[in-house]
């Protein structure tokens, strides 16, 4: 059947464009699909990396954390083990010091000869001294020799024990007095038994009388000061004495509670050495202050009242010992570390809700001591 020319579709002259055109689409949209799942991936990734980290960030503070806290822990069982050795010597090294009853006699004989020797050369030298000057006097002429009873008939009959200097001087060169006081009762004597036998206002009256004030002067500045530190002295030599007796019993000798005392010294000093460094990696630790609660700090530490004020400067001389403290002190917190700081900020913290009972620093391990004792 023959056809007409209308009956067929005209030809597709740009057919071979659209198809490329659709082909690139395609081929764009697997692209960006293809880029579009890429990049997915890679935050997926980087996501993934993050988390990684932070959570091995997290991972490691925890874990420096409980180093920390086991290092501290370390160091309080160490300190309550030095703190238990040193009240265990200290009750070894304690004995009780002996009574003077309870002296050996050969101890109480020595000391008893070394303060004979101390009077004796008290008489000797202050003594003897007073009582030249005493007889050298112009009205000492009456009391320098015994009163010549053939003359004083009736001297005997009034005065009981006569006494002068003569003989005074020679029981003081002959060493019959052992004790300074002898020595002054015996010139007291002289004067007394002079204004009994004469009458107020005689002339041997009056001379005793002024001869007595004169060597009661010499008496009171020579005599009385080494007698008061001679006394002390004694009592001393026999404390001292005492004491030596119970270091002696203390562990059977001082080698070895010296070596012991060493030994811990020694212990003391090393854990001195570890709290230092424990100190030094809490402070790396420690965050940083920012600027507006180191002003806020400031602005606080001005309304401390001066006790609490000494409170902060005790936890700063604690961080640097060189500072060095007065009634009017002032310091820079720029200059302080974070840990110095922020323990400021938790004591100005703890002030403003403290109770009655509440005391700084806080007491930790106080249960876990308290078992212990």
């Amino acid at each position: 059947m023959a056809t007409e020319a209308g009956d067929f579709p005209p030809p597709l002259e740009n057919s071979g464009v659209l198809v490329s055109e659709s082909s690139k689409q395609q081929q764009q949209q697997e692209e960006d699909k293809v880029l579009e799942s890429s990049i997915k991936r890679n935050t997926s990734e980087t996501d993934k990396r993050k988390r990684r980290r932070e959570e091995w960030e997290k991972l490691k503070e925890e874990t420096e954390r409980f180093e920390s806290h086991r290092g501290l822990g370390n160091i309080l069982r160490r300190a309550e083990d030095l703190l238990s050795e040193t009240d265990a010597l200290a009750k070894r090294l304690h004995v009780p010091i002996p009574t003077e009853a309870e002296v050996p006699l050969v101890e109480k004989i020595q000391l008893k000869k070394a303060h004979e020797k101390r009077l004796t050369d008290m008489l000797s030298t202050v003594c003897k001294k007073i009582l030249t000057f005493i007889m050298s006097n112009k009205w000492a002429l009456p009391f320098n020799a015994p009163v010549n009873t053939n003359i004083y008939g009736d001297y005997l009959e009034k005065i009981k024990t006569p006494m002068d200097f003569g003989t005074i001087k020679r029981k003081l060169d002959g060493g019959i007095y052992k004790h300074p006081e002898q020595f002054v009762e015996d010139v007291r004597l002289v004067f007394n038994n002079a204004r009994t036998y004469n009458k107020p206002g005689s002339d041997v009256h009056v001379m005793a009388s002024t001869l007595q004030e004169k060597f009661e002067d010499r008496y009171a500045a020579s005599i009385v000061p080494r007698l008061v530190e001679e006394v002390k002295r004694t009592d001393a030599d026999m404390m001292e004495c005492r004491r030596g007796i119970a270091e002696k019993a203390a562990l059977g000798g001082r080698e070895r509670a010296d070596g012991e005392c060493a030994g811990l010294i020694q212990a003391i000093d090393s854990l001195i050495s570890d709290i230092d460094t424990e100190k030094l990696k809490a402070a790396a630790r420690c965050q940083p202050v920012d600027r507006a609660s180191k002003e806020r700090i400031c602005e606080q530490l001005k309304e401390l009242p001066e006790e609490d004020f000494g409170k902060v400067l005790g936890i700063v001389t604690h961080h640097y010992p060189g500072v060095k403290t007065s009634k009017e002190v002032s310091f820079d917190v720029e200059t302080l570390d974070a840990l110095c700081l922020r323990q400021i900020m938790d004591y100005v913290e703890f002030l403003k809700h403290k109770g009655t009972n509440d005391t700084w620093p806080p007491r930790a391990f106080t249960s876990s001591r308290k078992k212990k004792i």
